[in-house]
């Protein structure tokens, strides 16, 4: 008898992060970036704290956006052009190929928000290979950057962007209150 999925998992990898289209689910998403090195999440939270005679009456918390950064050792053509709302132009037939984007155009900046994955193998407390999604439903992103080339790092490519609070999920389907995303376990992809 093989063991039963537990809710309870832990991610020990990044596989990817991919930048939705706005109709597809995370299911069915392979990742529009290869060689993803790291990325982070992380939550904007506050508090204010209701005081009387020198006491903390009561404690109110809150979470307005969270920050996501991914960094990749790849250049993906793809992910610029869905950053930058610029199109990719390519010509000739390998080997001779060639990709040129417009870099930081004024157009480029303040681009329409889009949802994004960032998937991580997993495994269950029962040892079960999972899959584990961090779908964020409407990403507000900066421009992209690039840090080096340096010696044995080479040349990476970073982006980030503000995960704020949606009416509606990744699919565009409405949601029953405002989120920022979902935590997704499924069994490994």
């Amino acid at each position: 008898m093989s063991p039963i999925a537990t809710s309870i998992v832990e991610g020990f990898s990044l596989s990817h992060a991919a930048i939705l289209d706005g109709a597809t689910g995370a299911e069915e998403v392979d990742g529009d970036i290869y060689g993803v090195r790291t990325a982070s999440l992380e939550a904007n939270t506050g508090n204010y704290d209701n005081t009387g005679d020198d006491f903390v009456l009561s404690s109110w918390f809150w979470i307005d956006n969270a920050t996501v950064t991914v960094e990749s050792g790849y250049v993906p053509f793809k992910t610029i052009s869905l950053l930058s709302g610029s199109a990719v132009t390519s010509s000739g037939a390998a080997p001779n190929d060639y990709y040129s984007i417009p870099l930081w155009d004024e157009t480029s900046v303040n681009q329409p928000t889009r949802p994004m994955l960032i998937r991580i193998p997993s495994k269950d407390s029962n040892g079960l290979a999972r899959t584990l999604d961090f779908v964020l439903f409407k990403v507000i992103f900066a421009p992209l950057s690039f840090t080096g080339p340096s010696y044995k790092e080479g040349l990476l490519l970073s982006y980030s962007g503000r995960a704020v609070l949606s009416s509606v999920d990744e699919k565009g389907t409405p949601l029953a209150k405002k989120a920022i995303g979902r935590l997704v376990s499924r069994p490994q992809v």
